[in-house]
């Protein structure tokens, strides 16, 4: 079977993620949404990626092996990007039906060769048949609050294994049957690991220190670093090669990101090679309990229905110290927060704290050396893709 991986036209939505990343790149548990598709296709299947033309040269780079965006999709089943997909749902879509939930079409599936120029216009095309799907998409970032919890379950039972990692005699296990420590990771001294709320997760060579309390859900990426003392309260994803201290609740860091030192963080959703400074706080409810609204750009701000929001934070951002974020804050990328008080609920990508813009050489040189730190070099098409946000 041919599986071909969309974006639909509601991708804009995801901000401040989408800038740099695809729909089916959103984070929730062990894995992004095309690693879920992925890991439920089976031996002789292939998948194609359709995604926005200003991306494509950095989902190539990401995915050499799959076809981006050729002039034509072979027929086969064609699966939003932005929904959570598993096994049995994958091989429901039949022919010549639309699959939609209450977010939009999710999924449909074509006998025949689709051009890529009209792919775009199936999307809002329901004139077939359609039929109705059960299946959690993502429409906002903040939608993936709520989906926490049930895929790192999922997770737990796809990556279940047994305990091959270095646990100090004295740490506290509770519920031990859906805690999974990994080969090569370590937990520390009196450290408290409590699965009785949901499994906890520790990938491979990542580091729990001494006293840290961990609250599942959770799961922890391959070469995390999780301090001394830090609390993980529950439903929080903390991707690859991330380094976390403080305080934190439902919330997804992506990967290659710091938040080393004391702060709260509640409700947000942190994008790639950020740094949040030491006492960096998040407020994720109104002191009226109402309902949050943001804006994921200059113009337009939207009601989230939701009373638990903290901030949406681009990839490539640093907080200075003691930085106070208040609840529905969108941070655009590349942005460097300072300044005393509140920031701004709606920051420009590149700020330079409250009044100015990043210069652009030196943000692709801190950038640079950023990444390198984590030995990984800035690709030509990411660093074209931010120059071009820049001018724009």
């Amino acid at each position: 079977m041919n599986y071909i991986v969309f974006e639909d036209n509601n991708c804009h939505l995801l901000k401040p993620l989408s800038d740099l990343h695809a729909s089916f790149e959103v984070r929730i548990g062990a894995f992004n949404n095309i690693d879920r598709i992925i890991n439920h296709t089976e031996k002789g299947d292939t998948v194609q990626l359709y995604v926005r033309d200003e991306i494509e040269s950095l989902i190539k780079n990401k995915y050499p092996n799959f076809d981006v965006n050729p002039d034509s999709y072979k027929p086969g089943r064609y699966l939003n990007g932005s929904a959570v997909w598993d096994f049995e749902s994958m091989k429901k879509i039949n022919e010549n039906l639309n699959y939609c939930n209450d977010k939009g079409l999710m999924a449909f599936h074509s006998s025949n060769s689709i051009n890529k120029n009209d792919l775009k216009y199936k999307f809002n095309d329901f004139s077939e048949v359609f039929s109705k799907i059960e299946i959690p998409s993502i429409k906002y970032l903040w939608d993936v609050f709520e989906l926490i919890k049930d895929a790192i379950i999922l997770d737990n039972k796809i990556l279940h294994q047994y305990r091959v990692g270095d646990l100090h005699p004295s740490s506290i296990l509770i519920n031990e049957d859906d805690i999974i420590i990994s080969e090569g990771t370590k937990v520390s001294a009196n450290s408290i690991l409590d699965a009785s709320q949901g499994p906890i997760i520790l990938e491979k060579d990542s580091f729990v220190d001494i006293g840290a309390l961990i609250k599942g859900p959770v799961y922890i990426g391959k070469n995390s670093i999780i301090n001394p003392g830090t609390k993980i309260r529950g439903s929080v994803v903390i991707g690859p090669s991330s380094k976390i201290g403080g305080e934190l609740e439902d919330c997804v860091i992506q990967g290659f990101s710091n938040k080393q030192h004391d702060g709260f963080l509640g409700h947000s959703y942190i994008c790639e090679w950020v740094n949040i400074g030491a006492n960096t706080n998040t407020s994720d409810l109104k002191n009226n309990y109402g309902n949050i609204k943001l804006k994921l750009d200059y113009n337009n701000e939207v009601d989230t229905g939701k009373m638990f929001i903290g901030s949406l934070i681009g990839d490539f951002c640093c907080t200075a110290i003691s930085t106070k974020l208040n609840s529905g804050t969108v941070v655009g990328i590349g942005s460097n927060l300072f300044d005393d008080g509140f920031q701004n609920k709606y920051i420009e990508p590149f700020s330079w704290g409250k009044k100015d813009r990043v210069d652009l050489n030196k943000f692709i040189n801190t950038a640079e050396r950023i990444m390198k730190r984590r030995s990984t070099l800035m690709t030509d098409s990411l660093k074209k893709r931010l120059i071009k946000l820049y001018k724009n």
